[in-house]
């Protein structure tokens, strides 16, 4: 009696250690998913620099038990996904037994932006010494960031930046050449001939702007270029 039941209970053990196994078998590996969300997304990728990104696929609940696809795996991005940063990748079976499943990805791109050197006030015109090119992640960044020091030496903080912080050009400004009610030399030039009036600024200008301005002795009112912080071209 006690042989029957103890063979009755080892059979039992083997018949589900058997079914286990066989369920292992039969299971998509969450690994061929995370791989295949990957490779799409990294295929996809809108990646502009001259550097290589990386893609790292979240990890799946470890209850999640899928049937093996018979037919390679199908990645896809929903409508309005992003290919940079945190996004979602779609991987689906498309087999005799679907399933699709999403799975998050977190795409990052390193190049090199231009941070500020040491804490920047508003108001502060920009020197080279005041910047540097840091590689930093560019999915973790606005897209008006800068990649050249020389783009941004002139212009003028218009709120204050932190050291290390990434430079973008919410930041800066070009500086103003030229204020309102400024009197400014008006140049006009013509076959060669070049005059020069007395006017003033009816609007506030930085270099190669077009703005309005007063020829104080007419009174006429004309549109000129500013050149400088005291001079404006205009037109004969």
């Amino acid at each position: 009696m006690k042989i029957s039941t103890h063979l009755k209970q080892t059979a039992a053990i083997l018949a589900v250690i058997a079914w286990s196994t066989g369920t292992a078998d039969t299971l998509q590996s969450h690994q061929s998913i995370q791989a295949a969300a990957e490779e799409y997304i990294l295929e996809n990728v809108d990646a502009h620099q001259e550097t290589q990104p990386t893609a790292k696929a979240g990890h799946l609940d470890s209850r999640l038990r899928l049937a093996t696809c018979d037919v390679p795996l199908e990645a896809f991005q929903p409508n309005g996904g992003r290919t940079l940063g945190n996004t979602t990748v779609g991987v689906r079976c498309t087999g005799s037994k679907t399933w699709t499943l999403y799975v998050p990805v977190k795409v990052s791109l390193f190049g090199s932006v231009v941070t500020a050197t040491r804490p920047l006030s508003k108001g502060m015109v920009l020197q080279a010494e005041d910047l540097k090119l840091v590689e930093k992640d560019l999915a973790q960044l606005q897209a008006s960031y800068y990649t050249d020091i020389s783009q941004l030496a002139g212009k003028q903080v218009t709120r204050r930046v932190a050291m290390g912080k990434a430079v973008t050009s919410s930041m800066v400004k070009d500086r103003r050449q030229v204020e309102r009610g400024q009197f400014v030399s008006l140049i006009a030039e013509s076959g060669g001939l070049q005059v020069r009036m007395k006017g003033e600024a009816l609007e506030d200008g930085t270099a190669g702007q077009r703005i309005q301005v007063r020829n104080v002795s007419t009174r006429r009112v004309l549109d000129g270029v500013v050149l400088s912080a005291s001079t404006v071209q205009v037109g004969m």
